[in-house]
């Protein structure tokens, strides 16, 4: 237990009663996640436990950072989120918490600053690369600008694959449907210095894979835990093809 309070190591720099906060707001929230959704969670002995982390997860619901919060535990993240969440009490809430504002598609310079800030700092930061959630439940091509962070900075990269949680709380849908089921597998880490060996093109080709193959696992495991209708079939069922479509690879 004492591992709890070692801020020093899970977010350097960071004040203790922050960090605190964040553990019992993720500890919270993992509750209902669990109850209401029945998360289940597989690799969470693969994160780091020290060192600058990047978790580059897919981009589902209002609910993926509760689910990736929840699979993390020790390394506590600084999410990015869309400006206009920065209103009112929800506001106030998520950026006690450290979220990170968005204007536009996830390329403004302010937040990568401060994103890289984190890193050099040896703390944790969270990206959705797909810059909003999925239409159809499949995995979007990812946007250029995660690749300032990989050339930047000397974090080593966390992909997670979300499956589930379109189903649970669909885009097109205003409120969750409860009892969904939802999985989320973390992957192997990767240093930065080995995923830009054959240059950032190739590298997100890489991140896209990695995340799509840790989502589509964890569609299987839901078909086995709660039958073939779930998830419903769908762009999902398949390797989505993300980067042959894709532009500005920068």
């Amino acid at each position: 237990m004492l591992r709890w309070l070692e801020v020093g190591r899970r977010a350097p720099g960071r004040p203790f009663l922050a960090v605190i906060w964040w553990d019992v707001c993720r500890l919270l929230t993992t509750i209902v996640i669990h109850v209401c959704f029945g998360l289940k969670v597989s690799g969470r002995e693969r994160i780091p436990r020290t060192g600058p982390l990047l978790y580059v997860s897919n981009h589902q619901s209002f609910l993926d950072p509760i689910i990736n919060g929840a699979a993390i535990h020790d390394r506590p993240f600084r999410p990015f989120a869309r400006e206009t969440l920065f209103r009112g009490v929800f506001g106030t809430l998520i950026r006690s918490l450290g979220a990170l504002p968005v204007v536009g598609g996830g390329g403004d310079k302010a937040v990568m600053r401060a994103a890289l800030s984190e890193l050099e700092a040896g703390r944790c930061v969270l990206v959705y690369p797909e810059g909003t959630r999925t239409a159809d439940g499949g995995l979007a091509p990812f946007k250029s600008g995660i690749a300032l962070l990989l050339r930047r900075s000397n974090a080593t990269i966390v992909p997670m694959g979300i499956e589930g949680a379109y189903d649970a709380w669909p885009r097109q849908a205003s409120r969750p449907r409860w009892r969904r089921r939802v999985e989320l597998e973390v992957g192997e880490p990767i240093e930065v210095e080995s995923l830009l060996a054959d240059g950032v093109p190739e590298a997100m080709r890489r991140l896209e894979r990695e995340v799509d193959t840790l989502r589509r696992r964890c569609r299987e495991r839901l078909r086995a835990r709660c039958g073939p209708g779930y998830p419903a079939p769908g762009v999902g069922d398949g390797p989505t093809p993300v980067r042959e479509s894709s532009e500005g690879d920068g």
